[in-house]
């Protein structure tokens, strides 16, 4: 019977110590901490003529938030930068229309320039929300960095930008002057090649000049871009939202055209009301939406409004 006893109370302790060993086991497991997914970025920007000391980014994706910089190709692996790191705040989010402006010591030469734009992750081992040491470039799988080459032309101060457009050196661009230095793209947009552009062309065309980085979709960054440089005064509302009707945070073409229905846009373009669109009515209606002041002139203030996205359009 005492046997039987002693039995009966170690089997109590053995069973007693199984489960404070499971527990402390699950307690392990519960305190298991999920890795940091490693940062990731990718960049899309385009060729382009320096304007305003400005580089622009048609698009930044990360996954994190990051620093967007740039320097010179040949110096791509320091931090030699030639712009202010720029934060694109990120978390799969993709960021559009980014202007880096170029630091007093750039050193950019006239005429071509090598240059490479990076990405660096936030890193909380730093001081969040500032660039430092501590904030390193952001790698794919490989070990390769995540950035993108592009070339950009300095152009001799004297004779480009607003001086190129500005003939007579008067402090204003004419009409006149206008037409013979803008680069229109007019048949390409005449996608019928009538020689003339109907409503649907028209909106087509402004569609794409919007939709910086060709994704066939408007962001709101994009939109918001558009509606301050191009076509803000032919909406009564600047909300994003109230366009994006299937709230999927971009507009289609569909949404675009469904809100321009009732838009004057076209009909101040359309000088002869022929319901099409030629090419000099098409200088004079875009002359006429720079010209903010309406004084039948584009001063350099004016013109610097545009000008950053006039090498994209």
């Amino acid at each position: 019977m005492k046997s039987m006893m002693n039995f009966e109370k170690y089997s109590k302790y053995f069973f007693a110590l199984v489960l404070m060993v499971g527990l402390a086991s699950c307690d392990e497991d519960d305190d298991v901490i999920e890795p940091i997914p490693d940062p990731t970025g990718s960049i899309i920007a385009n060729d382009q003529t320096l304007t305003n000391n400005m580089i622009m980014v048609q698009s930044v994706t990360v996954g994190q938030d990051s620093w967007l910089v740039a320097l010179h190709a040949d110096e791509e692996d320091t931090n030699n930068f030639i712009t202010d790191p720029e934060m694109i705040e990120g978390d799969d989010i993709t960021t559009s229309d980014i202007m880096l402006v170029l630091n007093e010591d750039a050193n950019l030469m006239m005429g071509e320039n090598e240059i490479v734009l990076k990405l660096y992750a936030d890193d909380e081992d730093g001081i969040l929300g500032e660039w430092d040491i501590d904030d390193d470039p952001i790698t794919d799988d490989t070990g390769a960095l995540a950035t993108e080459m592009i070339t950009v032309t300095m152009e001799d101060t004297e004779t480009s930008a607003f001086a190129d457009f500005d003939t007579n050196a008067d402090g204003n661009i004419d009409e006149d002057e206008f037409d013979a230095f803008y680069d229109y793209d007019y048949t390409a947009w005449d996608i019928d090649e009538d020689g003339v552009l109907d409503e649907d062309e028209f909106y087509t065309v402004n569609f794409a000049n919007a939709d910086t980085d060709d994704d066939d979709v408007l962001s709101e960054d994009e939109w918001n871009t558009g509606y301050t440089t191009m076509y803000g005064t032919y909406y009564d509302d600047e909300d994003f939202s109230v366009y994006d009707t299937d709230e999927d945070g971009f507009l289609s073409d569909e949404e675009w055209n469904a809100s321009l229905v009732d838009s004057p846009w076209f009909d101040e373009y359309d000088a002869n009301t022929d319901t099409y669109v030629d090419v000099n009515e098409y200088r004079t209606g875009l002359y006429n939406t720079w010209d903010t002041d309406f004084d039948g002139y584009l001063n350099e203030s004016e013109y610097n409004v545009y000008s950053p996205y006039y090498y994209s359009w």
